[in-house]
């Protein structure tokens, strides 16, 4: 197998010699340090089967950050086949792993909010595992630690998961499994999972069969249907998208033109990142490039070409990064949300097999001028030398991203035809990434991690606060391909497959903490409105975040809204919903709301969540009736 090597060179830079002689002070002083330039560049060198290359990554000011926090603290060369992660304890995240083991591999995972307020309930979807194996998907709950599995009449494996307004699951699209005959071919189907009746049950065909598709929860409660294809690997590119309203499940859907500008960036379009802005528009991104559309399909913003000198990196399938919206807040007097901001974390350059992943984050921060989008162009950020391909990103209650497992080098998928992994060296320290602190100092690293993540592996901000991770179907390597883990990460017991579930732990809410908690809340809050909540301990503000559906690193729809606090008195808060002027911000449906608490040397602490119901007024109106 072709081999890799790695070393780092720091180009300058220097700390004073008492910190650096101690630990501890030297840890306060970086968390304290907001002073640019303290180092003044840096060169990446490869080597991949004896031809050497070398990138520059980093530059003192503006531009591409440095991530000084982290190399201040690290100036050792990095070795063959694996980054030489730091063994000291980081604080960024800690990691735990559940007695409990999900029920089928979790390849697509959602929160099934329908299940009580305090619910910590998911639905897992995976692959028929024999040849009329009729049990593809299964839910577990971890306040019971209880399991059970589901049938599947179709076979949805590889689908566009999302959680509808309603509180159920859906699945669009998958792959027909050639090895099993008990299930439908579901490419061209749309079905969701009830869990009242605890079954899946089909709802209506698309125009083409999709696998590898998007859904997205637009205006409306309608989904827009976007990408995918027939023939899985291959293609072609689905020449449209589809609009499915499910208050009428079974009538079908309509074919909605795609932006030209996202079409001809998309390639064969598999996994694209589309998400709703809160005004209405939508944002259809594919790969290096893409577009945002009104709520006509009119294309009204072309994004900026990413840089190919400091960030020459594929982004979807099977070049896989991980994207969100980053955590949005609201106008202090309208309530409006109106500057957002896209992440895209890693994703691997066009290359040789097993080339190293993208180290390099790339952020775009948009706002509202007039009626128009404007933006402040690319930045691009160095991830501490963490180099990852098909991590997750889940955008914590306090506004800050967990970029989770994946690997070092190659690109998703499963093995090949010849039983070699796609990818390889398991990234097994996580990414902390906070998009308020300073240009250079936006990254921490984890404690390492106990399990590793690689293809078909999610992860959802659970009920919790923490991170909830399961899933994996090339878990199983060894030698070369595994590079030096450490002793502490624990390995399948199954090989390939892990069925087992983990957590990672952010330590702003970890052991000895202490948080607010929330006493009591309603159950349903209408947009528009004051609520009040009851809580014990100290808050500071409030978020909302939309439940989770991930698969092959996108969160589908994922989003999280902080909202003003219009008072704070003996224990009761009164919290200001998400605005009438802009419906579109925040979806009718279930979320997560979390209140946000005293700022620590690792961050700002939140309490556990609740399931709490948003519905517009008229709805709101009409149960009471």
């Amino acid at each position: 197998m072709p081999q890799l090597t790695q070393s780092r060179r720091i180009i300058s830079g220097s700390l004073p010699p008492a910190l650096a002689a101690t630990p501890l002070l030297l840890l306060l002083f970086l968390a304290a340090s907001s002073s640019p330039g303290v180092l003044s560049g840096e060169v990446d060198s490869f080597t991949f089967d004896g031809v050497a290359t070398t990138t520059a990554l980093s530059s003192t000011r503006g531009g591409i950050a440095v991530g000084r926090r982290r190399l201040q603290r690290q100036s050792v060369k990095y070795q063959t086949q694996q980054v030489q992660q730091s063994e000291e304890p980081l604080v960024a995240a800690t990691n735990e792993i559940s007695s409990l083991r999900a029920p089928v591999i979790s390849i697509a995972l959602t929160h099934v909010p329908k299940a009580g307020p305090r619910s910590r309930t998911y639905f897992a979807y995976s692959r028929a595992r024999w040849r009329m194996d009729k049990q593809s998907a299964g839910t577990f709950d971890l306040n019971k630690n209880e399991s059970s599995l589901v049938i599947t009449p179709f076979d949805h494996f590889c689908n566009g998961p999302i959680v509808l307004s309603d509180g159920n699951p859906a699945l669009f699209g998958g792959y027909d499994e050639p090895s099993n005959k008990a299930q439908t071919d579901a490419r061209k189907w749309i079905s969701i999972y009830d869990h009242s009746q605890k079954e899946m049950i089909n709802m209506t065909s698309m125009f083409y069969q999709r696998w590898y598709p998007t859904p997205c929860l637009i205006q409306d409660n309608k989904v827009l249907i976007v990408g995918g294809t027939n023939n899985a690997d291959k293609g072609p590119q689905v020449p449209v998208a589809e609009l499915w309203d499910p208050k009428k499940p079974n009538n079908g859907t309509a074919q909605v033109p795609l932006p030209p500008t996202f079409q001809k960036s998309a390639g064969l379009n598999w996994y694209p990142f589309i998400l709703m802005l809160p005004r209405g528009e939508i944002i259809w991104w594919g790969d290096r490039g893409g577009s945002i559309t009104d709520t006509n399909w009119n294309e009204i913003y072309k994004f900026p070409d990413l840089p190919n000198n400091t960030f020459p990196y594929r982004t979807m399938y099977p070049f896989t990064s991980s994207i969100v919206l980053s955590a949005m807040k609201p106008d202090d007097e309208t309530g409006e949300y109106n500057d957002f901001s896209i992440i895209i974390f890693g994703g691997g350059p066009n290359g040789p097999m097993g080339a190293p992943a993208s180290p390099m984050s790339a952020r775009l921060d948009m706002y509202y001028c007039g009626s128009n989008i404007c933006d402040k162009g690319w930045v691009i950020e160095d991830m501490l030398g963490q180099r990852r391909v098909m991590p997750t990103a889940t955008v914590l209650p306090n506004g800050k991203v967990l970029v989770h497992a994946g690997g070092q080098a190659g690109t998703a998928g499963w093995k090949s035809s010849r039983g070699v992994y796609k990818s390889t060296l398991p990234a097994y320290l996580d990414l902390m990434y906070d998009p308020n602190a300073s240009l250079g100092e936006r990254y921490s690293l984890s404690d390492t991690l106990g399990i590793i993540r690689m293809y078909h592996s999610t992860s959802c901000l659970d009920l919790s606060g923490t991170v909830i991770s399961a899933g994996c179907e090339t878990c199983g390597m060894t030698g070369a391909d595994a590079g030096n883990l450490p002793g502490t990460v624990s390995r399948s017991p199954d090989g390939d497959l892990d069925y087992r579930i983990s957590f990672a732990v952010p330590t702003e809410v970890g052991p000895g903490v202490e948080r607010p908690v929330i006493v009591s809340a309603p159950e349903v809050i209408t947009r528009g409105s004051v609520f009040t909540v009851s809580y014990t301990g100290t808050i500071t503000g409030a978020t909302l975040a939309a439940p989770c559906a991930n698969t092959h690193s996108i969160n589908m729809n994922q989003r999280v809204l902080f909202l003003n606090l219009v008072s704070v008195s003996n224990g009761v808060a009164r919290v200001q919903a998400p605005p009438l002027s802009q419906p579109a911000a925040a979806h009718e449906g279930y979320y997560q709301l979390f209140l946000l608490g005293t700022y620590t040397l690792a961050g700002q602490t939140y309490s556990e969540g609740v399931w709490v119901k948003l519905v517009d007024a008229y709805q709101s109106v009409r149960n009471k009736k």
